[in-house]
């Protein structure tokens, strides 16, 4: 090791000197304080110190004059005294002496450096070295003895010139400075006056106590338990105690600690001797005996306290999670002192942790595990029953992180529902309106009602300051009859000076539930029993319960009744009006209702010109649409009043975007939606649920669910969007469409874990993913059944049904498979018509007549009407079940209740149906569906010529024929040797799409496969195109033609090559598959 040092220092010299010579490497390098010149530095033993420590009762006249040249840093000037000459070389120390003499500025200036930041050996190899390591722990006892040492050393030798005045003055100095002295200095100057009699006055004695104890070094811990010692037990005051106290604790020595609090609380009259530091030092070592001790300590004497918040001072100073921690461990010990000993040696026990969790409970404003929170009180009541007290604080502990930590409140009413099953539980009204307030930040109806509950349970009536936000709650949720009840009960208390508010309440309540008549009614009544007089605001409210229904006409005869009445719709009125007829598609209502609001002289609003782009685009005028929303950027537009401005972009535009977005992503155009919110962002337009609704749309009809999800998942919740059961239906729909039916199930629980209530939406795609289980497990003879049962289909419907609630239609936002119902008839019957379908296909016709009786029993459950038509999704349903059936006479009622039907849903506004051109757009494939049906019953009763007239009949009015519609009508000619005109059919209708059979082929493999036909995701994405069986049937068309006597059959065979060349080439270019329609058409074995 010496010889290394020598090299080192060699090298170190050569660098002082600025020699440019090639450098040593060596295997390590010494310490800093080497190069430094100040060997004192390094970690050496106590014994080693003292064996190169001058003696300091006469110090040499060099060490005297660094005393005198830097009194300041009496560390710095011990390192000019240790320096190891032996271990360097004779030139080299010449070289380095000759160096410092030049340089003590600089010298003195790095030693201060290293002495900041060098305290341990530091060596750069990087070799482990365990012996090092394992020795860490005794290197540094050993530094401290040896810096203790030198201290007290120095600070005697100084201590040995100063007369008792003089030390009496400094010793006042340094206990009473701002900066913190040297433990080693006072100690010795206090020593020197002890020794000569010199005793120190009250108030220097308390700060002497003070000073050494705050000592972090062991030094001044020892010192203070040794003054502690030496001094009179009759002189021992209260701060006395208290800085021994600390310590003893500093030095982990609790069992002194609370021994000498023990003493004090019988001797000391007043103030406090460290009670909060050895009570908090116990629990946070669960050292449980000793914080009894003190805490039975603390009753038994509480008269010498000032206040009880002395013995949670420490306690109180720990951060929230800890304390909660420290609580759950007070919990487990007094359960086990309950176990293992009798009930009054456990109570103290007991009474210890139900106080250490209540004070734990009562800190607020700081983050904490709720989880940890909840575990904690449950815990607690094995303890005691924690009755109203336990649960208030820790409600309130949530509560205080306020609204923008939502999660903490959400977990706070949960705690309440736990706490109200419980008996002797029982609020007083504080918590309540504590607790309906934050209900109502929040929109926890569920928990509103049991506020109310306990209102009236607990104190007789509800305060008047609580009607409010409980009406408007119930309101919200729809339940009418509450809100009824409520306002009928706050009249008859208060009078009905606040009847237009209560109104208000009322109206909304009808709104969400989609009942105009009974707003009409609302309004009717109060005008009779109390002279109301509705404001625009409740007529637009009316209006917006027509809008739920798609009530187009009663919206259409309010308006007319209000204008003949004198009162001015505003463009609220007129914003709600265009709405409805955009979403109609009917673009001449919607432009005729905002040509005759300018000319009133209303102002447009942003829903006014949303309005019109809903419009266009449902027209597929989505050029147009676009330039109107690029326009609209530069346009003065009024916002509604609810409306309040975003940080975070203009959410006043979002709206017409989105609509764009929609329409796009239906269409499967996921480049456009990208460059759109693009151009969303450029323009300052905020995001919203829907824009990612329909960014995930597009994925979903891509095939891309898992990029979906993620949207779901991750983008949604990083940005601060929580996604709603439309979002998961989106996703879950995309895997519908994949197949993959195991990740629609994990969507839903994902559900449940997030609490994001069901909708028939998401409840729909569960059964049809389940349904498909259970064809998948009948075809692949897994099944129990011979015959096909789609049991798990069933159990979902069943649950679905028994748990159907009204109340749903309070639930605004979009929805899947309500199609062109009103959500109230589509909450009835979205599940029907797919499960009659179901069964029909497979002439399972007891299961279908079970699920008519079931949508008849539902419709009767939710609008009390059984005797409506059905829609026309489930008459298209009946009619599979019927044409399998044979029973083509009730397949035509079907076919004529779907006709008078669609006059009443696509009509446009005042137009006449037997004139051409009356079907809205958005409605022009209502028909589709029951049109196949339709035409095989036609072709079953021999009535193909009526097909061509009635498809004419339909195309003039507005109707549009689906590719399902003209293959069925090909292949309907052909069965019925129509060979020409299926032929043109084909040709003019379907080759338009034909992608050929190179690129058709894939499909047709991947539909093989999976037992699927291959179709577009909806009918307004691809043109019409030839099914592979449709050119079976053609082909076996050609064949019969063929076979035919020569001159006819040749003659229509040119006929046929003349009208259909590219069918032609299709049909020709039939590849060849061993399955049962070429077996059974073309006559393949």
């Amino acid at each position: 090791m010496i010889e290394r040092a020598t090299i080192c220092l060699e090298n170190g010299g050569k660098h002082l000197l600025r020699i440019p010579k090639k450098s040593f490497t060596t295997q390590r390098s010494l310490h800093s304080a080497f190069w430094s010149h100040g060997a004192g530095d390094i970690n050496l033993p106590a014994w080693w110190h003292a064996f190169l420590q001058a003696p300091t009762t006469n110090p040499p006249p060099w060490l005297l004059k660094a005393n005198t040249r830097d009194t300041g840093n009496t560390n710095l000037d011990a390192t000019e005294v240790a320096l190891l000459d032996f271990l360097y070389p004779i030139r080299t120390l010449a070289v380095i002496r000759d160096y410092v003499r030049k340089n003590t500025t600089a010298l003195r200036r790095h030693r201060r450096s290293q002495l900041l930041h060098q305290r341990s050996r530091n060596y750069t190899s990087a070799a482990d070295n365990p012996i090092d390591e394992g020795t860490d722990q005794a290197e540094a006892a050993d530094n401290t003895l040896a810096g203790d040492a030198l201290a007290v050393d120095r600070a005697a030798t100084e201590a040995s010139h100063l007369t008792q005045a003089e030390l009496t003055t400094k010793l006042h100095k340094l206990l009473f400075t701002d900066q913190q002295p040297s433990v080693h200095q006072i100690w010795q100057y206090y020593v020197k006056l002890r020794e000569g009699s010199v005793l120190l006055g009250p108030d220097d004695l308390a700060q002497l106590f003070k000073r050494l104890s705050q000592s972090r070094a062991t030094f001044g811990l020892e010192k203070t338990r040794e003054l502690f010692d030496t001094s009179e037990v009759s002189e021992r005051r209260a701060i006395h105690y208290a800085c021994t106290v600390a310590a003893a604790l500093g030095q982990d020595d609790l069992k002194s600690a609370v021994k000498l609090h023990a003493e004090a609380a019988t001797r000391v009259g007043e103030g406090s001797f460290g009670t909060s530091l050895v009570f908090n030092y116990a629990i946070e070592r669960a050292n449980w005996e000793a914080a009894l001790a003190v805490w039975r300590q603390f009753g038994d004497y509480r008269r010498m306290y000032l206040a009880e918040s002395s013995l949670w001072a420490e306690f109180d100073r720990s951060p929230l999670p800890d304390l909660l921690e420290h609580a759950r461990k007070a919990v487990e010990f007094a359960v086990n002192s309950i176990e293992g000993s009798t009930f009054d040696e456990a109570e103290p026990a007991r009474k210890l942790a139900f106080a250490i969790v209540q004070r734990a409970l009562s800190v607020h404003n700081a983050d904490f595990d709720s989880f940890v929170q909840a575990d904690l009180v449950e815990k607690a009541e094995s303890i005691q029953q924690p009755g109203v007290d336990l649960f208030r604080a820790a409600i309130l502990q949530n509560f205080s992180l306020g609204v923008k930590k939502s999660e903490y409140s959400h977990w706070g009413l949960d705690l309440y529902c736990t706490a109200r099953m419980k008996s002797g539980f029982s609020p007083d009204r504080e918590l309540l309106d504590t607790l309906l307030r934050r209900c109502y930040d929040l929109r926890r109806s569920e928990e509103m009602y049991y506020i109310l509950e306990d209102y009236q349970k607990h104190h007789t009536e509800v305060p008047r300051h609580a009607y409010l936000p409980l009406l408007s709650q119930f309101a919200q949720h729809g339940d009418f009859d509450l809100v009824d009840q409520l306002c009928r009960e706050y009249i008859g208390r208060f009078g009905a000076q606040d009847i237009s508010v209560l109104a208000s309440q009322l109206l909304h309540a009808c709104y969400r539930r989609a009942d105009v008549d009974g707003a009409i009614s609302v309004i009717e009544s109060l005008q009779r029993t109390y002279g109301y007089i509705p404001d625009m605001r409740a007529w637009n409210t009316v209006f917006a319960t027509y809008s739920r229904i798609d009530d187009c006409e009663g919206a259409t005869r309010l308006l007319d009744r209000l204008v003949a009445t004198n009162v001015k719709p505003d463009n609220k009125s007129y914003g709600i009006l265009m709405g409805m007829f955009a979403k109609r598609s009917d673009l001449a209502a919607t432009n005729e209702l905002y040509e005759q609001a300018i000319s009133e002289g209303v102002n447009p609003s942003f829903d006014m010109v949303g309005s019109l782009i809903l419009a266009l685009a449902t027209n597929d005028r989505l050029d147009e649409a676009e330039r109107l929303a690029e326009d609209a950027l530069d346009m003065d537009l009024e916002a509604p009043a609810r409306r309040m401005p975003s940080l975070t972009g203009d959410h006043s535009r979002t709206r017409m975007w989105n609509v764009l977005l929609g329409q796009h992503a239906m269409k499967g155009q996921l480049d456009k939606v990208f460059k759109l919110q693009n151009r969303m962002r450029e323009a300052g337009i905020a995001f919203d649920g829907a824009t990612y609704a329909a960014l995930m749309q597009s994925l979903c009809i891509k095939k891309l669910p898992a990029a979906a999800q993620k949207i779901l998942k991750v983008v949604m919740p990083k940005v601060g969007i929580r996604p709603t059961a439309f979002h998961y239906a989106i996703v879950m729909g995309g895997f519908l469409h994949s197949n993959d039916y195991l990740k629609i199930f994990s969507l839903q629980k994902r559900m449940d874990r997030e609490g994001i209530k069901p909708t028939f939406s998401t409840r729909n795609m569960l059964l049809r993913a389940e349904s498909s289980m259970d064809e998948k497990e009948y075809y692949q003879g897994n099944s129990d059944s011979p015959t096909f049962e789609a049991s798990r289909a069933q159990k979902v419907l069943t649950e679905i049904l028994d748990n159907l609630d009204p109340m749903e239609l309070a639930s605004l936002g979009p929805t899947k498979f309500a199609q062109s119902n009103p959500p109230d008839v589509a909450l009835q019957i979205s599940y029907f018509p797919y499960m009659i379908n179901l069964y029909g296909k497979r002439k399972l016709f007891d299961k279908v007549a079970e699920m008519y009786d079931m949508y008849i029993s539902t419709r009767q459950k939710i609008s009390g009407d059984s005797n409506a038509d059905p829609p026309v999704e489930l008459l298209s349903a009946l009619m599979t079940s019927y044409t399998k059936a044979g029973e083509h006479h009730e397949a035509e009622k079907c076919w004529q209740l779907a006709l008078e039907k669609a006059q009443h849903i696509a009509c446009k506004a005042d137009a006449d149906t037997s004139q051409a051109g009356w079907v809205l757009h958005k409605y022009r494939f209502l028909l589709a569906l029951p049109l196949t049906r339709h035409m095989h019953v036609l072709a079953a009763t021999s009535r193909v010529n009526e097909i061509e007239p009635l498809i004419e009949s339909l195309q003039q009015a507005g109707f549009q024929l689906s590719t399902h519609n003209w293959n069925k009508y090909v292949q309907v000619l052909v069965e019925n040797d129509r060979a020409l005109p299926a032929y043109q059919i084909c040709e003019g209708k379907l080759m338009e799409g034909w992608p050929g059979w190179q690129r058709f082929g894939s499909y047709l493999n991947k539909k093989r496969r999976i037992k699927r036909q291959w179709v577009p995701r909806s009918w307004e994405m691809a043109r019409p195109f030839p099914h592979y069986e449709t050119l079976v049937f053609l082909a076996s068309a050609y064949l019969t033609v063929q076979g035919r006597a020569y001159g006819a059959g040749r003659e229509l065979l040119g006929e046929i090559e003349k009208a259909a060349p590219k069918t032609m080439e299709a049909v020709f270019n039939l590849p060849t598959y061993d399955d049962r329609i070429q077996q059974k058409l073309l006559k393949r074995e």
